[in-house]
Formats: C-alpha cells, sequence, structure tokens
C-alpha cells in the first residue's frame, strides 16, 4: 500500500506517504473547506511566485491560499498576509502542522468539529479511501435528537408531555375558576361581560354568525369554570349573590341551544344530591385528619345547596327546562340527545332535595347557619318541586309523550330485534340509547306522581285531560295551527288540545300482556310505568277513568297469562281497589270532608264492582290459596326470574343455609329477589280482598256481595257459572234455620276460612317478633334517649314488620264470620286446633280499630267486634 500511495502521490516534499501526511492533508481539507481532490501533487518553487496554477489541489504550500480568482484563474495565490510577516509567517503553518501532527486523531477530529461549528460552517467528514491514496468529502451523518423516544425514559416523555399541557393552556383563553370569593367574584363579572358583549354583537349581525361566533366560544368556556365549584359548597351563596344564577337562566332562553345545554350541565354538577350525601358519610372519617380545621356544619351545606337550587326554582328555572325540551331532537344530533338526559337528570335532581327536605331550608342571609329547619310557616309557606312543575309548566304532559314514542330498540316494533341478545346490541351501538332515554321519562314520571302533593290534589289535574306539551321556542312557529284546532274543536266535547295519560299508560302495559320483557331496560320501564299508574289511583278522578277505560280487564289479563306484568298488575288493583288515606280520613269540621268521603267510597265501590263483575274473584282467590301455578312468573331478564333464583331456592334459601349450601352471593341475591317477588304477591292478594270486604255491601250491584261471600265456602278451584246458585247458597249461609243447611246437598268446605285464619297467625307471629326484636335493639335506647315515645317507634316496627297484613286478615275473616255462621263456628274450631283462640282475633281488630280514625272503615272494624 507504501507503494501505491507513493507512485500516485508523485514527488511532493510536503505531501509524504506517513499516516502523519495523511492526516496533515486531511486537517488542510478542512480548514480550507474544499470540495475538490485530486492524488497529484505540485512541486514548489524556491521563489515565491504570486500565483501557481493547479486545476486541483495538490497539498499544502507553505505562504499560499488555493483559491479561484477572476485575474489569475484557480491555484495556489501567494498569501499576502504571511509576505508581508516575512519569517514569522513561514513558522506559523509549521506549528499548527507540528501541533496538529502531534494530536491524536480522535482529538483532531473534535476539535476540528467544534472550529466548524463554531464558525457556522456545515460539519463534514473526510474518509481516506486507500486503494486509490485519494480523500473524499462527504456530508455529516445527522446526529440523535436528544429528546428522540428512542433514548428518551418515561420520566423524561411525563416531562415532555407536562410541558406541552403547560404550554396549552397558556395558550389557551380559558381561565380555571379559583375556588374563594374573590374568584367566584371575578368569575361571574367576567360571565356578565362575555354575555353582555355576545348579546350586543348578536343584535348587531344578527345574519352573520362569524361575527360573534368566538365570543360565543368564550362564552361557553366561562360558563363551564363554575364546575369545578361543586367541590366547595360553601361558595354558593356568593355564586347567587352575585348574578350568576340569574344569568344561568338567561342564558337558558339562548337562540343557541349549545350555550343552554352547556347551563344545563353545570347546573346538574351543582344541584348534584349526592354532595350532601358524601359530605356526611365522610364527615366522621374525617374529623382525626381535620382536628385543626375548621369543620363545615352539615346544616349550613344544605342551606347553601337550597339557597341555588330556591334561586333557580323562583327565577322560572323549570319553565325553561321544560321549554328547551321542544328544540331538542334526541334522534338526529347526539349533543341533543345528551341534552335531552341532562335536563332529565337536573329535574330528578331537584326532586330529590325536595324529597330530603333540603329546599325547605332557612336560606335567609341573615339566619344563622346552624339554625335548622323546624316547620316555620315561612318554610311551609313555600311549593313543592312537584307543585311548581305542574303548576307552571307542561313538563308532565312531555313525559307521556316521551312514554309513548316509540323506540328503535323495541323488540316488539322491530322485527329485526327478535332476542335479547340483538336488542342489547342495538341498544349499546347508540350513544343514548332511546330505550334509555325512555326509562329515564319513566322513571322521571313516576317520582312525581309519587309524590304527596299530587296524590292529595293540591295540584295538577287528573291524568286523562292534561294540557297539550307546549314550549316558548315552538309556540310562535304553532300558533296558527293552533288556533286552527281550536276553531275546529269548538263543538267537540273532547278537543284536540289535550293527552289523555291514562290511555298511554295502559297501552304502554299493553304491550307485555302477552310476553316477558326481553332485556333489563324493558322490565324497569314496566316497573316505573306500574308505579306511576299505581300512585295516580290514589286520586278519585283517576279511579274513575281507570275504571271507564278498562283497565280493571286489562290488569286481570296480565294475571290470566302468568306473564312478568302480573305482579305489577297486583299492585295497581290493590291501588285501584283500596281508597287512599286522605280521602277516608274524615275531619271534624262538618259535612264537606263527608262530602269528600262519600264520593271516593262511590269511586272505589264502583272499581270493586266492577272486578268482580269481570271474573276477579276466579282469579284472586287461587292467589289468595298460594297456589303455584296460579302465581305470576318473574322474566328471566329480572333477579327474581333468573335461573339463579331457582337453583338458590332450590339447593338452600337464604341466610346461613345458602351459606353452608355453598351458593354465591349473586344467586343468594337472586334468590333474595324471588322471595321477595312472591311476597309481595301474597300482600298485595290480601290487600285486594279487603278492599272488596270493605267496599262491596249488601245492595250492590251484580249481587258482588253474595258471589264474595260464597267464595268463602266453596270448594277451591271448583267454580259454578250459575249466579242462582250463588244465591241459593247465599240465602243458606244467612238463614238461621239449620236445617236448611241439613237438608242441602251442597258440600261446604271452609278452605278459604283455613287459609284465612293461618294468614292470621302467621303475620301475628311476625309482628310480635318485630315488636319484640325493636325492644332489645340500640335504636330503642336512642330513640328513648333522644325523647321519643318507644311505645309509638314499637308499634310502628310491628306494623311493619306484619302487623298491617294481620289486621286487614282479621277484617277478612270477620267478613266470613259475620256473613256466615257456619264460617263462624268453623273458624272457632279452626283456632283452637292451631292452639290459639278467637281473643287474637278480637285483639287484632280492635288495634286495628285503635289506629283509625272516625269514618266508614272504623265503624265497620268495630261492627266486626260487637258482632264476634
Amino acid at each position: 500500500m507504501a507503494s501505491k500511495s507513493s507512485s500516485s502521490g508523485g514527488g511532493s516534499g510536503i505531501g509524504g506517504n506517513s499516516v502523519t501526511d495523511v492526516l496533515d492533508r486531511v486537517i488542510g481539507l478542512r480548514n480550507n473547506n474544499n470540495n475538490n481532490n485530486n492524488g497529484n501533487d505540485n512541486n514548489d518553487d524556491s521563489l515565491p511566485a504570486a500565483f501557481i496554477a493547479s486545476d486541483k489541489w495538490s497539498g499544502i504550500k507553505h505562504g499560499y491560499v488555493y483559491r479561484t480568482s477572476s485575474e489569475f484563474g484557480t491555484g495556489y495565490h501567494l498569501d499576502n498576509n504571511t509576505a508581508s510577516n516575512g519569517s514569522s509567517s513561514t513558522s506559523a503553518p509549521v506549528s499548527a502542522a507540528a501541533s496538529s501532527s502531534s494530536l491524536s486523531p480522535a482529538l483532531k477530529s473534535s476539535s476540528l468539529a467544534a472550529a466548524s461549528a463554531a464558525a457556522g460552517r456545515e460539519i463534514k467528514r473526510a474518509r481516506f479511501d486507500t486503494s486509490r491514496d485519494i480523500t473524499h468529502a462527504i456530508p455529516a451523518r445527522p446526529s440523535k435528537h436528544p429528546h428522540s423516544t428512542s433514548t428518551t425514559t418515561g420520566e423524561e416523555l411525563l416531562a415532555q408531555a407536562e410541558a406541552s399541557f403547560s404550554q396549552q393552556q397558556q395558550q389557551s383563553s380559558t381561565k380555571l375558576l379559583e375556588l374563594s370569593i374573590r374568584g367566584i367574584h371575578l368569575a361571574s363579572t367576567s360571565l356578565l361581560k362575555t354575555h353582555q358583549r355576545n348579546s350586543i354583537l348578536r343584535a348587531q349581525h344578527p345574519n352573520d354568525p362569524e361575527k360573534y361566533m368566538l365570543e360565543e366560544l368564550a362564552l361557553h368556556d366561562e360558563i363551564m369554570n363554575f364546575t369545578s365549584a361543586a367541590v366547595n359548597l360553601s361558595l354558593y351563596e356568593h355564586i347567587v349573590n352575585n348574578g350568576v344564577i340569574h344569568c344561568f337562566v338567561e342564558l337558558m332562553n339562548h337562540d343557541n341551544v349549545d350555550v343552554g345545554l352547556c347551563v344545563v350541565n353545570v347546573l346538574m354538577e351543582l344541584l348534584d344530591p349526592t354532595l350532601l350525601s358524601s359530605s356526611r358519610e365522610n364527615e366522621e372519617k374525617d374529623d382525626e385528619d381535620n382536628e385543626g380545621k375548621k369543620e363545615i356544619d352539615p346544616m349550613e351545606k344544605s342551606r347553601n345547596m337550597a339557597l341555588l337550587a330556591n334561586a333557580f326554582l323562583d327565577g322560572g328555572g323549570l319553565e325553561l327546562l321544560s321549554s328547551n325540551l321542544g328544540r331538542l331532537d334526541e334522534s338526529v344530533d347526539e349533543e341533543e340527545a345528551k341534552g335531552v338526559e341532562d335536563i332529565l337528570t337536573l329535574v330528578e335532581s331537584l326532586l330529590d332535595l325536595d324529597r330530603m327536605g333540603v329546599l325547605l331550608t332557612q336560606t335567609s342571609s341573615s339566619s344563622s347557619s346552624s339554625r335548622a329547619f323546624d316547620g316555620d310557616e315561612d318554610n311551609n309557606s313555600r311549593s313543592s318541586v312537584v307543585a311548581c312543575i305542574c303548576q307552571q309548566t307542561t313538563f308532565l304532559s312531555w313525559l307521556f309523550q316521551r312514554i309513548e314514542k316509540s323506540d328503535s330498540s323495541s323488540t316488539e316494533n322491530d322485527a329485526a330485534l327478535n332476542n335479547a341478545t340483538a336488542a342489547a346490541a342495538a341498544a349499546a351501538a347508540a350513544p343514548i340509547s332511546p330505550a334509555v332515554l325512555k326509562l329515564h321519562a319513566s322513571e322521571v314520571l313516576s317520582a312525581i306522581l309519587q309524590h304527596e302533593d299530587y296524590s292529595m290534589q293540591r295540584c295538577g289535574g287528573k291524568l286523562a285531560t292534561l294540557p297539550q306539551y307546549t314550549s316558548v321556542f315552538t309556540d310562535t312557529e304553532d300558533e296558527d295551527a293552533t288556533k286552527m284546532g281550536k276553531r275546529n274543536n269548538n263543538n267537540n266535547n273532547n278537543p284536540t288540545t289535550t293527552i289523555d295519560g291514562m290511555e298511554i299508560l295502559l297501552l304502554a302495559i299493553a304491550a307485555y300482556r302477552k310476553s316477558d320483557p326481553q332485556i333489563e331496560v324493558e322490565c324497569e320501564f314496566l316497573e316505573n310505568v306500574f308505579d306511576a299508574l299505581a300512585a295516580s289511583l290514589l286520586r278519585e278522578d283517576n279511579v274513575v277513568d281507570f275504571v271507564e277505560a278498562e283497565g280493571i280487564e286489562l290488569m286481570l289479563r296480565c294475571l290470566r297469562q302468568n306473564v312478568h306484568a302480573g305482579g305489577g298488575a297486583l299492585k295497581v288493583l290493590n291501588f285501584a281497589l283500596s281508597a287512599a288515606a286522605n280521602e277516608e280520613e274524615v275531619e271534624d269540621d262538618g259535612a264537606s270532608s263527608t262530602t269528600t268521603t262519600t264520593g271516593a267510597n262511590n269511586a272505589y265501590r264502583k272499581a270493586c264492582e266492577t272486578f268482580i263483575q269481570a271474573g276477579g274473584l276466579k282469579i284472586i282467590f287461587p292467589l289468595y290459596m298460594g297456589r303455584k301455578s296460579a302465581i305470576p312468573c318473574p322474566a328471566a331478564c329480572s333477579d327474581g326470574g333468573s335461573n339463579l333464583a331457582k337453583r338458590g331456592n332450590k339447593n338452600g334459601g337464604y341466610g346461613a343455609a345458602a351459606a353452608d349450601a355453598g351458593i354465591s352471593k349473586r344467586a343468594k341475591r337472586a334468590a333474595q329477589a324471588r322471595k321477595q317477588w312472591l311476597v309481595e304477591v301474597e300482600q298485595n292478594t290480601i290487600h285486594i280482598i279487603y278492599a272488596l270486604t270493605r267496599h262491596i255491601a249488601k245492595d250492590s250491584q251484580y249481587d258482588a256481595h253474595a258471589r264474595l261471600l260464597v267464595k268463602f265456602l266453596e270448594e277451591d278451584c271448583v267454580r259454578s257459572p250459575d249466579v242462582t246458585l250463588h244465591l241459593t247458597c247465599y240465602h243458606l249461609l244467612s238463614s238461621d234455620d239449620t236445617s236448611c243447611l241439613l237438608n242441602c246437598n251442597t258440600t261446604f268446605l271452609q278452605e278459604k276460612c283455613d287459609r284465612t285464619i293461618e294468614l292470621c297467625l302467621k303475620y301475628d307471629e311476625k309482628a310480635r317478633i318485630a315488636e319484640y326484636q325493636y325492644f332489645r335493639s340500640d335504636e330503642a335506647e336512642e330513640a328513648e334517649e333522644m325523647g321519643i315515645n318507644v311505645e309509638t317507634a314499637a308499634l310502628g316496627a310491628k306494623l311493619r314488620g306484619g302487623g298491617d297484613m294481620f289486621h286487614r286478615t282479621c277484617a277478612i275473616l270477620s267478613f266470613a264470620c259475620v256473613g256466615s255462621k257456619r264460617c263462624h263456628a268453623h273458624s272457632l274450631d279452626q283456632v283452637k286446633l292451631q292452639g290459639s283462640g278467637i281473643s287474637v282475633i278480637k285483639d287484632g281488630l280492635n288495634e286495628f280499630a285503635s289506629l283509625l280514625r272516625d269514618g266508614q272503615q272504623k265503624s265497620q272494624i268495630e261492627h266486626y267486634i260487637t258482632s264476634f
């Protein structure tokens, strides 16, 4: 390789063939920043010439500079600085070459790279080709970025992400709310100013949204800032005092629906009832950690929550909530579907706060924060949320219309979804399934109708004539159509401006009269509809419409089919045949209350007569006897109807027995749900039969009294359709001549009486056990320390434990014994066989009468006592 280098390099005295000479040439290449190289060397002249022509660079020539000029061309030019400096100019390159030759190649490369970078030139690396003894200038390889993901650790990546997020937050216009009085004041001022600017721009440029779009985005951010205030309920008072709630109510009427939905979302977070419950639950846990801190009184939190909620209600927030539903189409836009869900959630939160008594809390700013609600007249004068909904809005009508609206995920309306799996998949595919919104609407409707203000007829009207739903956003568009509808219906008795809520509920139930719900959402929806219908029947006017709409016949049909709807049908029949407590209780102030009681009794008496005429006795008494074939079966999608429930009942039942049998917790919960289903069926059946014995009189239509009395003596499940036979038996039973009974060929098997006695003794034992357990519990001691009458509290525990059922079964047995002497004699003998006495029945009747106020029901019970 040395020979090749000498032959190709020529006889240059400066170039040389050693490694040091090669490195000198590389250094010379970098210092001069030239890209053209060759291996030919030129001989130096002894006399310094001004120019030495050379097409290619041939090494270092001391005192010369290799460059191209317009005067000489390309070659070695005499360095004027070197020439003027004399001998010093000649020694400088030599010393530089000597110093460079003394360095190692690595140090030379690093020093050259640093010098080139400092000079701002592009760094290039030189490679030596040993085969041709030629140096090539090659572009440097790109160095790896210090923040590259290939060499970056997890901590560095996290730091980069945090830095990027901080930079975005600084560039964004959104500001975080400072959780202090000053922060609330600044945020409220900024919100009001942004709202004012947006209103001005909208008025100036009504047809150019680009002019005010940025302001509406800023307004959206200003509204969302108040969401973080939910972590500190003490700031609610300052939110109200700074006019934020008033501004929110105005923004709910904004032309941009997104702004209104943003306000609803914020209010939903601020008025969440769980903020109170969670604070109460965590209060004891945080006592040790907050010993040195100032504790927040739970009553103070309730007062602040009430202040915010009442400000929203007094400002007309409920009316705007109802109106906003009119401009939302859940089937078109996902955001609007989410808005419907948020509105329903906000209304439900207000109902929960009202039920908890929070809205009645003293909210006066001058009152002490520790002052508790004590039932003052000022607090009681405030209307409930249900009263505001029924009197100020048409929200109730919208709920009925939403329940009536069909959804695409229904298995009955969509042939493609014939099984539960397909229906569940379709519901999960949609962001917010229509079935879920339908379920939520039924929950809110059930909560409204179960409120005491509606059931006691303090607000609202009957469901059959509800006003049509209206909205401030659609009234102007439909004004002409409404006027035309009124003109066309002037001569009609049933105008189209009203909706029939009773019919909507019955139609929703009728869809499941033959088949069970297939998915859990449908099952919950059906239960909510039954609860809403049952609660509405606490009003007499709704009972009349229910009977006229053939609701009793529909409930009996559900019971005949033994479907899941049969359980809810028993509950509805219980409320339809039993008079409400407020209509039965008679005040001491005259004839007006007596008239109300008489009217109520007439409505429920007609319902009982219709029940018997429709063949209800044939269905209810097998349930009363506890025949398994007559009990409705819960749906497979419910807890009580699942295979786990059946397995739990089969393998050991409940409690310790189930644990010993190795049953899972899920199976035990399902078995407990199955047991609860059977208990509710039995108790509703007892309520229905007691209602029949209470309202049916000897002068009732359709010979209802005779047909009911004979049921207690005929053989179980052998029923004669001949009414004359029932009348003959009735006269025989009420006759004093025993010879008529001896000569009668009819065999009387008092199985119904035996079953009634069995139920009496069963629930009497449960009631006594519940009363005993209460006296042994710590709750009795706490009640005594608080000054509560322990005897009254124990009576309440006794009634909840089974005393109420015991009283009603005693009244049912008394009805049969008073109407038939044979039943009376048989009952006395049967009670003795059970190891008890007739005094148990009399004690139950006396206790029942002591709990009733003066009225027809109490008079009937007292008549039973004297007749015994």
